[in-house]
């Protein structure tokens, strides 16, 4: 099903910089399914003061709530790219979680192929990589009810997140937006990254194991796979693990 969409401009995929910051580091942050820069709120205290966190937002949600919905991740990962080009002036990271960990390796893709400096370091959390196949049918065109019970039993987004009726009305549509977006995805094969890749699982999420192994060759510049304690949605429940290895690494990229 093809649907009508227009670019958007940069400044609504990421915020500028506070007046007079001048950090050595930024770090591009892409949120899961369904979530929003909100997923990062905090993170610039928990990190090396150098490091200037960038959320990003996506269309649907947060300040972006009114902007059309997008239903195919290479048109967000040309866009966010869009984005970001013009931020690409001093080195970077990015990071992703599930949905937004294959957004972030992209991002990382289209850099590489425009010949834009690529990031420092790539964190690729709570996903596999694109060469294993999917371990679940696709639900996104499911009725309400089969969806919104096919999201939990998958664990696709944060519990508290369907537990009030009115938030659930109003997020349907970008959860079936994004699920709809990474079910579809089915990149090339294509050259491995020239970053060094970080993958990170949860320690009590069945196959994350294998999921975070899986990214091992995609970079010709270093590799480091890490479980972190909790499920799929460790960097919401028990961070403190998440924080100390985000720490170690953007203060080797710094």
């Amino acid at each position: 099903m093809s649907r009508a969409w227009t670019p958007a401009p940069g400044g609504a995929w990421v915020d500028a910089a506070p007046a007079g910051r001048q950090a050595a580091l930024r770090l591009f942050c892409f949120p899961y399914a369904g979530g929003g820069a909100a997923v990062f709120r905090g993170w610039a205290e928990r990190l090396p003061a150098a490091v200037d966190v960038r959320p990003m937002h996506p269309p649907g949600r947060g300040k972006r709530f009114h902007d059309a919905l997008r239903y195919c991740l290479d048109q967000l990962a040309d866009e966010a790219t869009d984005a970001l080009a013009p931020l690409l002036d001093r080195p970077y990271a990015l990071f992703g979680h599930s949905m937004g960990a294959s957004l972030a390796f992209e991002v990382a893709q289209r850099a590489q192929a425009r010949g834009l400096p690529a990031p420092a370091c790539l964190i690729v959390s709570g996903r596999a990589a694109p060469h294993l196949p999917a371990r679940d049918k696709p639900i996104h065109a499911l009725p309400d009810e089969l969806f919104l019970d096919e999201v939990m039993r998958m664990n696709g987004t944060p519990p508290e997140v369907l537990e009030h009726p009115e938030l659930v009305k109003l997020m349907l549509p970008v959860l079936r937006a994004d699920f709809e977006a990474i079910e579809s995805y089915r990149p090339e094969p294509r050259p491995p990254l020239n970053c060094r890749i970080v993958a990170l699982g949860g320690s009590e999420e069945e196959g994350s194991a294998e999921a975070t192994a899986s990214w091992r060759g995609y970079s010709t510049c270093g590799f480091r796979g890490e479980m972190m304690p909790g499920d799929h949605f460790f960097l919401n429940g028990r961070p403190e693990s998440l924080f100390a290895l985000l720490n170690e690494e953007l203060g080797r990229a710094l």
